[in-house]
């Protein structure tokens, strides 16, 4: 090649324009993607937990309403005996129908409780059954758990009373599953008067 063509090249060169240097820049990403990349990135709200545990205090208060309802005023199954209260517990919703309970409680905090069940179906693997103080506005107070065998029969014996039952409603015996939720199932399979 001569010196006049190498010159030819270098002035053709030098004439093009500063982008034909520059590396070419790719094509713009399809319009889905560009039209995500302009829109500006806003967090996402997660409602589940808040949906779930909304969902669960609403089954929770229809439960205690439901009992309210049942209970009516009138409490015959609650006699006292000297100075124990012996308090009858009957089926809740038509949930284990022929299943019974007898709770014999001091009337007072610090006193103690006994309470004998029959009737119930038998614990599954991990769940059990609890007694429960309810009040009319939700309090609930867990005073114990047990599971109950083939027989379908259970004792719970010296349960403490951290708070005076008399400012509860009722008595109440859940079913529980072992899922370590401490919360009340909303399951309710017994109940009767507490005050």
């Amino acid at each position: 090649m001569s010196d006049r063509s190498l010159d030819d090249v270098a002035r053709r060169l030098e004439e093009l324009p500063r982008e034909a240097w520059d590396r070419p820049v790719p094509p713009p990403p399809p319009w889905p993607a560009e039209a995500a990349a302009r829109a500006p990135r806003r967090q996402r709200l997660v409602l589940r937990p808040l949906a779930a545990l909304a969902a669960t205090v609403l089954l929770l208060a229809a439960g205690v309403g439901a009992g309210l309802l049942l209970a009516g005023d009138e409490d015959p199954s609650r006699t006292p005996t000297g100075s124990r209260d012996r308090v009858q517990l009957r089926p809740v919703d038509g949930r284990a129908q022929g299943a019974t309970g007898v709770v014999s409680l001091d009337p007072q905090a610090g006193g103690s409780a006994t309470v004998e069940l029959s009737g119930l179906r038998p614990s599954k693997s991990g769940d059990f059954y609890e007694l429960w103080l309810l009040g009319d506005g939700g309090e609930l107070v867990s005073l114990g758990s047990v599971r109950v065998p083939a027989s379908g029969r259970a004792t719970l014996e010296n349960v403490q009373l951290p708070v005076d039952p008399e400012r509860f409603r009722f008595l109440d015996v859940s079913r529980e599953p072992g899922d370590g939720n401490p919360g009340h199932s909303s399951i309710s399979v017994l109940r009767g008067p507490a005050a």
